[in-house]
């Protein structure tokens, strides 16, 4: 079972990823939102994500939630040196396959954060 801090914490986490998806599907993006959501998001994921204690989760879970925590965490990297390339593109060609490139990466994270909201409340049935 997922105990409802954590619970709470992937929901949060879940609507930073949704509202940054949201901002890059605008027209115009500017790049000191973007700093500043992006700056929020890895400082949420550090400080709220990471520090969730494993111990008070269900044992049949733990392997799956750690496993998924990787995949964030790489896709997270990833999506970061993104929007730094996607903030020095000049040409509109190579923007627009940065902010492709972002929005699958951020579908990602967000499937994967929706897969342990999921996955954690059949294990609560």
């Amino acid at each position: 079972m997922l105990p409802k801090e954590h619970n709470q914490r992937y929901q949060k986490f879940s609507q930073l990823l949704n509202q940054l998806q949201q901002f890059m599907a605008q027209e115009n993006i500017e790049p000191e939102k973007i700093s500043a959501m992006k700056k929020e998001l890895q400082q949420f994921f550090e400080t709220q994500i990471m520090s969730l204690d494993n111990l008070e989760l269900d044992q049949s879970i733990v392997f799956q939630i750690k496993s998924y925590l990787t995949e964030i965490h790489k896709e997270l990297r990833l999506l970061y040196v993104d929007l730094i390339f996607l903030q020095a593109s000049r040409n509109p060609q190579t923007t627009q396959k940065r902010l492709a490139t972002i929005k699958d990466r951020l579908k990602t994270l967000i499937g994967y954060c929706g897969n342990i909201l999921s996955q954690t409340k059949l294990t609560q049935d």
